[in-house]
């Protein structure tokens, strides 16, 4: 009985497809189609294409990036260094002169993506320092084994608030990253301001991982911040040029191997060094094959700062005496001995200078002040004083100035200057009177004291005056100006 079913059906399959010879297949009535095997095996067709897959290749950088940067001066002289820092009017002073007047903003501005996510950057570190005339120091830093900071021979050269500085920004706290001044300490030199962060697209990056900040570092330097003229202040910089366009970063400083910026070409200038370091968090080793920190990306770049030069404060000057004697404002002479209660009436002048420096005094014949035809000749005056220990006068025609700070000689109003006082470190001012002799208090800038200051030049004295008055002087009170001219050394 199976067998003959088997049969059966099979003459039934041999008829249906006998009888699909004569049925218009197109017609819907068509009952049989599910019976239909499709293939090619009769046609001339001998391959299948399928593209409807992707291959896919993520690259993902271990370093962050920097895409592009700037060193901006802020125009608005109402900025306060922390409102509205992204909104207020900045223009571009890299590789470029600038002032300082310890009130003038300026900002570092870097644009870093990171393709691990901003949680992954942990530092970014601003270090900047006064070149010397030499671009051997790339780092700047407070912790590299050699350079500006560290080496034994440079850091009596280049050490110091004036000099160089380090700005910090810590992002590895889990709560809120912060924006610190490591060096110098005391916030004089520099004034530390905000920072700001404004995210923003990395075009190219890859899409919900990459995360990108526009990120603005503001400082103030002081009045005494190192003058650096670059190649000289009437002469062009070399300005390599920074380009970000679709994301791809390109320059005459820009490394497309490293991604690193590198621009010291202008030597006598302030260096800075902007490094960006992440965590590495989806990577093992710190280095490759090539010995190269793949955590690390940095900028290095530099601006120029024109002089500054001020005299900030002097005394007036009161010698008593009698004629035929020698009397001065020490305390030990005469007329302070006796009725000022050994009181110094030396005097002392307030300068300011960002670079090699020399100050000089002069006065006149002083006149009668009841009638000015009856002088007395200056060159019964004498001086001495800042690192002039000894006292020499003035005369008509061989000592018109006579040299407080520097070397120089006399001949001529302003003097001819042969050897300048050597630019201080630290400090936003200079006194003379940094030895707080005849009775005097020393006197040093603000934070600083004698065993800090770490000046490069011998300690300053008071000014001393003293009147040699010639036998037969009429009396009365006889006056001049005096005439105190600082000189900040250019190129």
């Amino acid at each position: 009985m199976g067998c003959n079913r088997k049969k059966f059906l099979a003459t039934i399959v041999i008829a249906t497809l006998i009888a699909t010879m004569f049925i218009n297949v197109s017609t819907t009535t068509y009952l049989f189609e599910s019976f239909i095997i499709k293939g090619n095996a009769g046609s001339n067709e001998n391959s299948a294409w399928h593209n409807s897959t992707y291959l896919n290749v993520t690259i993902e950088s271990k370093r962050p990036r920097i895409l592009w940067y700037d060193f901006q001066k802020c125009t608005n002289t109402s900025f306060d260094g922390y409102s509205n820092i992204s909104g207020n009017s900045w223009i571009s002073k890299r590789n470029n002169m600038t002032e300082v007047d310890n009130d003038t903003w300026y900002r570092f501005i870097i644009n870093i993506s990171s393709d691990q996510g901003w949680d992954n950057i942990e530092y970014i570190n601003i270090s900047g320092w006064h070149d010397n005339g030499t671009d051997s120091d790339v780092d700047g830093s407070l912790t590299g084994s050699g350079g500006y900071n560290r080496s034994t021979t440079n850091a009596t050269i280049n050490h110091g608030g004036n000099r160089n500085f380090f700005l910090i920004y810590d992002n590895t706290s889990n709560s809120t990253a912060y924006f610190n001044l490591t060096f110098p300490h005391n916030n004089t030199e520099i004034t530390i301001g905000g920072f700001h962060e404004n995210n923003v697209t990395d075009v190219l990056g890859i899409s919900g991982q990459t995360e990108t900040h526009n990120i603005s570092f503001c400082f103030k330097p002081g009045y005494q911040f190192r003058y650096a003229s670059g190649p000289g202040e009437s002469t062009t910089w070399n300005n390599d040029t920074i380009s970000c366009i679709g994301g791809v970063s390109s320059g005459s400083g820009y490394n497309t191997v490293t991604r690193c910026w590198e621009s010291f070409d202008n030597p006598w200038s302030w260096n800075f060094n902007i490094t960006v370091e992440n965590a590495g968090e989806n990577w093992g080793n710190s280095e490759d094959d090539d010995g190269i920190n793949r955590y690390k990306t940095w900028v290095r770049d530099e601006f120029g700062v024109y002089s500054y030069t001020e005299i900030v404060s002097a005394e007036n000057v009161d010698i008593f005496g009698a004629p035929g004697e020698r009397h001065s404002t020490n305390g030990s002479s005469w007329y302070n001995d006796n009725f000022n209660g050994d009181t110094s009436t030396n005097v002392s002048v307030r300068t300011r200078s960002n670079g090699n420096y020399t100050l000089t005094v002069n006065v006149s014949d002083l006149e009668h002040v009841a009638d000015n035809s009856i002088t007395l000749d200056n060159k019964t005056i004498f001086v001495r004083g800042g690192n002039r220990t000894n006292s020499i006068n003035f005369s008509d025609a061989g000592q018109a100035v006579i040299y407080l700070f520097g070397i120089g000689s006399g001949n001529g109003t302003l003097g001819n200057i042969t050897g300048w006082q050597t630019h201080e470190t630290n400090g936003t001012c200079k006194y003379t009177g940094e030895e707080g002799d005849d009775g005097r208090d020393a006197l040093y800038p603000n934070f600083y004291t004698s065993g800090n200051y770490n000046s490069h030049n011998s300690v300053s004295h008071y000014i001393e005056f003293a009147c040699e008055i010639p036998a037969g002087t009429l009396p009365g009170k006889y006056s001049t100006h005096v005439y105190y001219h600082l000189r900040t050394q250019t190129h």
